[in-house]
């Protein structure tokens, strides 16, 4: 097994896909290791544009910054103020789309019938249902990912994996692992490009390179995306998907920024903050302070009777 160098891919929070691209993007997931100095500077570059672009871009008019409150799609569709993190508005797909992947592991026809139903960005599930969905980037050193399984496997949790292609070639045990003990795994592209920033064409090859290298360890792509870059789809993303045989994006209503390494108690608090019954939550999992969050994240549901589960399951 290979350990990719640590990532420094544009994050996929609030108009990620305006923040400054690093010289060294890649497709692996520490946005804190070395340069550090080359690092420091574009995360501090990162939070000042979010900071600045936060209110404007991310609340509904005239809330003064106030949390966002984004609708989900299709069945599950509920509208729902949402916790400190910026939210996704999601928007409606297109219609007609052909389904060509497979399903989810372990499908039941309740689970396909949201995912393989074209529609809007999912960004929560159902929320007269005690379930969360911890959602996490998938990429970065391997070490990380097996500390997740292993919190995930000591508090009886399931969680959803988005992978990037590129990791997950150079990781397949990992991606094995995952869906061995239970987890989803799902496509987050090839090379985590920002999205929003992509021709047509360029769009639809790193979604489908993602969908193979998905099925070339779980024998389908199955029915789990996410574009990178962006937490809301656009009309040239939900075509590269339908392209794939994805009908729906999966995006997030709780977003605790771990990705700026805040440190592990401010993604812990800020995530306990914001959910609530049928969140999706937005996390990544070559993170350090993410994964020393992962216990308190999971007692802290745990005491609040929400159990985490996969997307698919969430949605079911």
């Amino acid at each position: 097994m290979t350990d990719p160098q640590p990532d420094t891919t544009v994050p996929d929070g609030p108009d990620a896909s305006e923040l400054p691209l690093p010289a060294d993007a890649s497709a692996s997931e520490d946005h804190s290791a070395s340069p550090a100095a080359s690092r420091r500077t574009v995360l501090a570059a990162a939070a000042g544009v979010i900071g600045a672009l936060g209110v404007a871009a991310c609340s509904p008019a005239g809330t003064s910054g106030a949390p966002g409150t984004p609708t989900t799609g299709g069945p599950v569709g509920t509208s729902a103020a949402t916790g400190l993190a910026a939210s996704p508005n999601p928007r409606t797909t297109g219609s007609g789309a052909r389904v060509t992947t497979g399903t989810t592991a372990s499908p039941t026809p309740g689970r396909q019938s949201v995912l393989a139903s074209a529609g809007e960005d999912i960004g929560s599930g159902p929320r007269d249902v005690p379930a969360v969905a911890l959602t996490f980037h998938g990429a970065g050193p391997a070490a990380r990912t097996s500390a997740v399984l292993a919190v995930a496997r000591a508090h009886g949790a399931h969680l959803t994996v988005f992978a990037v292609g590129q990791w997950l070639r150079a990781n397949p045990a990992l991606g094995r692992a995952i869906l061995a003990e239970g987890h989803d795994l799902g496509n987050h592209t090839w090379s985590h490009q920002p999205m929003r920033r992509l021709t047509a064409a360029e769009a639809e090859t790193e979604v489908s390179r993602g969908a193979a290298e998905v099925a070339s360890v779980r024998g389908s792509a199955g029915l789990l995306f996410r574009p990178s870059g962006t937490p809301t789809s656009t009309a040239v993303i939900r075509a590269a998907a339908r392209a794939a045989g994805y009908q729906r994006c999966i995006s997030y209503d709780v977003d605790p920024q771990d990705f700026l390494d805040p440190g592990a108690s401010a993604v812990r608090d800020r995530t306990l903050a914001a959910v609530r019954a049928g969140s999706i939550v937005s996390l990544h999992l070559g993170h350090a302070g993410t994964v020393a969050a992962l216990p308190g994240i999971l007692s802290g549901l745990r005491t609040r009777g929400l159990r985490a589960v996969t997307v698919t399951e969430l949605l079911a």
